[in-house]
């Protein structure tokens, strides 16, 4: 009885090497020890050294300038050292377009020109496609829209031609629409 009794229990050190709220100060203090360590390491591995992203010291290079070194290594020109310069800045001529809110009365149609926009907001409204096997671009689902199906708000769709497809209003239907549309 007396071996089960000292089997089961462990010697009086080994019970509580240290109070709870010891414990976990001595956890809070080897975490600092821990990161102060970490920190003296990274700086003196000269970690943080300031230097400039791109410049000769830290060469960080781009899918441009790559494809100009490739491209002057495959003419057999020599290749340039210094960074690929555009030969012209890109500009912006005129703004993007916004999308506009258009109202559609019961029975009226909505057309759409190439590459137009649309969303239907409120209402109901089935899809316009003239050519058989085409349709409207769902680029919410990511599928096509057949003639006559019905659309379903608040969808992104995209008209690919401007051949007469768009939407049929069958209650007061608004739409937001951006670029080319009218109505008949």
């Amino acid at each position: 009885m007396e071996k089960e009794k000292v089997k089961g229990e462990l010697p009086q050190p080994y019970r509580r090497l240290l109070p709870p709220k010891r414990r976990l100060l001595s956890l809070a203090a080897l975490a600092a020890l821990f990161l102060l360590a970490g920190f003296f390491l990274g700086q003196a591995a000269r970690a943080n050294t300031g230097l400039v992203p791109g410049s000769e010291q830290d060469p960080l290079v781009t899918v441009s300038w790559v494809e100009a070194r490739l491209s002057a290594f495959a003419q057999g020109q020599s290749l340039p050292m210094g960074p690929a310069v555009p030969a012209e800045p890109v500009r912006i001529v005129e703004p993007a377009p916004t999308y506009v809110v258009v109202v559609v009365e019961p029975g009226k149609k909505l057309l759409t020109g190439e590459g137009t926009e649309f969303i239907l907001r409120s209402g109901n409204a089935r899809a316009l496609v003239p050519v058989k096997e085409t349709g409207l671009v769902n680029l919410t689902t990511g599928r096509n829209v057949n003639d006559g199906e019905r659309l379903q708000r608040d969808n992104l769709y995209l008209s690919p031609r401007d051949d007469g497809r768009g939407a049929v209003a069958e209650t007061q239907a608004i739409f937001l629409v951006r670029s080319k549309y009218r109505i008949i």
